[in-house]
Formats: C-alpha cells, sequence, structure tokens
C-alpha cells in the first residue's frame, strides 16, 4: 500500500514512494496518525481488515488508547 497520502509523520523511516504491507500502515496509522489519518486509513482499506489487523495485534497493550479510540470513534461509524 502507497503511504505517500498520510502524514509524512507516521512514516517518516520510510521512503516516500514505498509501498508497504497494509498491516504495517494500519499499525503505523492508528499508533501515530491524526484522525485525519485514521479515516483515510478506513476509506483506503476498510473496516474489515482493520479490524482483522488489530484482533491479530499481539503485545497491543502499549496502545490500548489508540485502539480504543479507533474502534469506538473511527470503525464505530
Amino acid at each position: 500500500m502507497k503511504i505517500k497520502d498520510f502524514s509524512p509523520h507516521i512514516f517518516w523511516s520510510y521512503d516516500k514512494q514505498a509501498d508497504l504491507e497494509p498491516e504495517v500502515v494500519i499499525k503505523q496509522v492508528i499508533t501515530y496518525g491524526e484522525v485525519s489519518d485514521k479515516i483515510l486509513l478506513v476509506k483506503k482499506i476498510g473496516k474489515s481488515k482493520i479490524v482483522e489487523v488489530i484482533d491479530g495485534w499481539k503485545n497491543c497493550e502499549k496502545y490500548d488508547k489508540h485502539i480504543n479510540f479507533m474502534q469506538k470513534v473511527i470503525l464505530a461509524k
């Protein structure tokens, strides 16, 4: 998945033209993205894939607040 449409700070360590696996993009956007990035993520990937990645996310306790926000606010629509 192309990352150029997301805020640059999310993927600061990647080439701006990088094509990353959707799982990586989802985790990075949930963890470091702004609300606009999260909304864009849903438009680009879809709710079902995001829920699938969240459900399989190991060691996600560190990001509970980010994940909860994504589930309750962005995905609840």
